[in-house]
Formats: C-alpha cells, sequence, structure tokens
C-alpha cells in the first residue's frame, strides 16, 4: 500500500454537518480498501468559478494509504458523488505520519471586512499596476494620461501676394 493525499471540494448544504463529509469519505474509502490516515476541514470558501451551479465549496484535505490499482475507482467515486464536488489524489509518499499532521491546515480567522472592502482593494491594486505599465503601454490600452484636445485649427486666408487676410 502506498500514502496518497485527496484534496475534495464538498457541496456546502452536506458540509454544514460534518458528520456528513466524515461519512461520505469513509464510504468511498471503504469501497476502495484504503485506510484513512487523518483527514481534516480545511475551509469554506468562494469559487474561482461555478461547479454544478454551486459558487462556494468546503474544502477538506485527507491523507489514506490505499492500493495504487484501486485509485481510479476512488477518482471515479469522487466524480459520481453527489456531495463532492471535485477531488483530487496526489502521491504523498515522502510524507511520514507526522508531516502529514502539521500539514493539514487550521482555517484561519476571517477578516472583519465586508467583501465589499475587498474589491475596493482590487481596484487600488488595479490602479497600482496601470501606473506601472510603460507609458507606451497604457496609450496603446487607451489607459494612463488624458490625451489633450486637439488644438482647433483656424482658417487663414491668403491673399494671392502670399499675405495674410484678416
Amino acid at each position: 500500500m502506498r500514502q496518497y493525499e485527496a484534496m475534495m471540494v464538498f457541496d456546502p448544504t452536506v458540509a454544514a454537518e460534518y458528520k456528513n463529509v466524515e461519512a461520505e469519505i469513509e464510504r468511498v474509502m471503504k469501497r476502495a480498501e484504503a485506510q484513512v490516515i487523518v483527514s481534516r476541514k480545511w475551509d469554506e470558501r468562494k469559487l474561482a468559478y461555478e461547479i454544478e451551479g454551486r459558487k462556494r465549496g468546503c474544502y477538506v484535505l485527507t491523507y489514506f494509504r490505499a492500493n495504487p490499482s484501486k485509485i481510479a475507482a476512488i477518482q471515479r467515486d469522487f466524480e459520481l458523488s453527489e456531495s463532492i464536488l471535485r477531488g483530487l489524489v496526489l502521491s504523498a509518499e515522502g510524507l511520514t505520519e507526522e508531516q502529514m499532521l502539521r500539514s493539514v491546515p487550521v482555517p484561519a480567522e476571517r477578516s472583519e471586512r465586508p467583501e465589499e472592502e475587498h474589491g475596493r482593494d482590487r481596484d487600488r491594486d488595479r490602479d497600482r499596476d496601470r501606473e506601472r505599465r510603460p507609458r507606451h503601454d497604457r496609450e496603446r490600452r487607451g489607459g494612463g494620461e488624458p490625451k489633450a484636445a486637439p488644438a482647433e485649427e483656424t482658417a487663414v486666408a491668403v491673399a494671392e501676394d502670399g499675405a495674410e487676410i484678416g
């Protein structure tokens, strides 16, 4: 048996009760005759894009031992499970159990700032990055310093002898 690491994204409605998550992991691992070493909820986050109509997901990191021939069955169970939105299995052969226990993250404290303030930070960063671009790049993209308005052209009448009139 070899050691593996699995990162799974669970439907947040299922993950509201962590017992449901543990039961699903246990079901998948038992079908593949795998032994769970450690499994912990990582965090619930907004997804970069919607998966099966979900905008949020609960990330769970699990270390386990399994026969290499059973990994395809585990990944297939991830795909067929209604509660697991995505799953990825990687080899963790170089890790000791102590390292696995330390590497399972503890969720960080959430910022008290509302999400709309995060948007302002993103706007500030975008503006800062725009100022760092070379001037020719800003002009090509339509950003940067405003261009001066074209000078008004004045009509000058010229007499036949070349002298200006008026």
